[in-house]
């Protein structure tokens, strides 16, 4: 019997902790067996002190709890040994990158989440590519991994070097974002609750306009807001949901244009909107939603992870509801087009031991939970049952993923761009505020957006 050591170091910008242990492989083949084992010893220790286990606080929750079975249960199948360890002292994407070019990365496995790390590691070459490993990981198995639109976050080159493991719980499109509105404070001053848009097929922006108009007539109590939202992620969200995502396709080929009339509406609506003074708030933090939590806000534009696993989820002591962002007038209505901002997942460096034994761990880690419901549809239940009031809610939740496009906030778009259009929205013109950042964007599009475009996405998407 031949024995292979392959160390197995997960790490993530959340520090990790395990057991105080490294992550370690030490695969084994019997030859006898229709299946390979792998066995393992621990080689190495990074100490962690946050308490976290890959993208869930380790605190006895059910998150947590089932991720430590699904753990102990590949470990059981595939006779693996998997400690996990935080990224130590050192800076995550230096270290990877120096020890792999020096040859000395003896890391078999990250986990990535909370920040852009992944992709830039892929950017500078020290990651297997996804795609070699057919055997392990089925990119098409949406159930698994999720949709094309997802995978572009971890893709350089067109080529993806992540997966996400899509259906545990909180990992839905993450970082989409979506209205939440408080439903206790629309039907105590009388507002129609805003799913009978949904239902009617009317949830447009003219309605979300007329509706804080409605509501800013009505909400008397003072200081309150109609409407809270990051102006970054705000205006990547209306160039999002009115059709325009930096690309123009000419006979099915991307061209870069940041012009087109979709682009225009979308920047003179936010102007539109910001003419309700200080009854709305567009610099909010995109992750705390504090006004609306703290029953101070009737709206606010909420993250994906937020309103399932995050503070409005948790924090909020009143009743609410989501709806999907509304469509503006230049696109089709009812796709609900949206932007994520990255991939929590994992990924393969080039200082794996073994790369096919770590493809083959990831594709058993990333099945959806049993504890949740086994499946995309189990986990909708589970979301009904435990999350949202309502089935609508997760309806409207998970039909949004369908259509998610990566908005390149990795290479600094959101705050290089939307950003700065918010801040300036009063200052100049759509088309002045455009023409006045476009180095920017056109520097990204060049080399992120069109090499990805030319390669998985328009072969996976059916991008005419």
């Amino acid at each position: 019997m031949l024995r292979k050591i392959v160390p197995l170091l997960l790490c993530f910008l959340m520090l990790v902790a395990c057991n105080n242990s490294a992550v370690t492989l030490l695969p084994f083949i019997d030859e006898g067996d229709s299946r390979a084992d792998y066995f393992g010893e621990v080689i190495e220790t990074f100490q962690s002190d946050d308490g976290s286990i890959l993208v869930y606080p380790d605190n006895n929750s059910p998150q947590s709890d089932a991720l430590w079975k699904r753990i102990h249960d590949v470990e059981e199948k595939l006779g693996v040994v998997i400690e996990l360890s935080n990224d130590g002292d050192y800076d995550f994407e230096e270290y990877f990158i120096t020890t792999t070019a020096s040859g000395s990365c003896d890391t078999d496995l990250i986990f990535r989440y909370g920040g852009n790390s992944l992709w830039f590691i892929a950017e500078a070459g020290v990651l297997h590519p996804i795609t070699n490993f057919p055997d392990y990981i089925d990119l098409s198995d949406t159930e698994k991994y999720g949709t094309p639109g997802i995978l572009e976050a971890s893709m350089h080159n067109g080529i993806p070097y992540a997966v996400q493991p899509m259906y545990w719980p909180g990992l839905q499109g993450i970082e989409c974002f979506f209205i939440a509105y408080n439903s206790d404070d629309f039907a105590a001053n009388g507002l129609t609750d805003l799913h009978e848009y949904y239902e009617n097929k009317t949830w447009t922006w003219d309605t979300f306009k007329n509706v804080l108009d409605t509501a800013a007539t009505t909400i008397s109590r003072e200081g309150d807001l109609i409407f809270e939202a990051h102006g970054g992620y705000l205006m990547n969200t209306l160039f999002m949901s009115n059709g325009f995502d930096y690309v123009t396709f000419v006979d099915g080929f991307p061209t870069f244009d940041l012009t087109p009339k979709e682009a225009l509406d979308s920047i003179d609506y936010l102007r539109e909107l910001s003419l309700f003074g200080d009854k709305i708030n567009i610099d909010a933090d995109r992750w705390t939603c504090t006004a609306f939590v703290n029953g101070n806000a009737l709206t606010t534009l909420a993250t994906a992870q937020a309103v399932t696993t995050g503070t409005v989820a948790y924090d909020s002591d009143f009743a609410y509801k989501i709806m999907p962002f509304p469509c503006g007038p230049n696109v089709e209505y009812g796709k609900w087009m949206q932007s994520v901002t990255r991939i929590y997942g994992f990924a393969i460096p080039l200082g794996a031991g073994d790369p096919d034994c770590v493809a083959h761990v990831i594709n058993e880690l990333c099945e959806p939970m049993e504890e949740f419901g086994g499946s995309k549809e189990g986990l909708k239940q589970y979301y009904r049952d435990n999350i949202f009031s309502s089935d609508l809610d997760v309806e409207i939740f998970f039909s949004v993923e369908n259509n998610v496009r990566y908005d390149y906030d990795d290479a600094g778009l959101i705050n290089e761009y939307t950003a700065i259009i918010a801040e300036n929205i009063n200052k100049a013109s759509a088309s002045e505020l455009i023409e006045k950042n476009s180095n920017i964007v056109k520097n990204i599009y060049t080399k992120y957006i069109e090499p990805n475009l030319m390669g998985y996405i328009i072969e996976h998407m059916n991008i005419e």
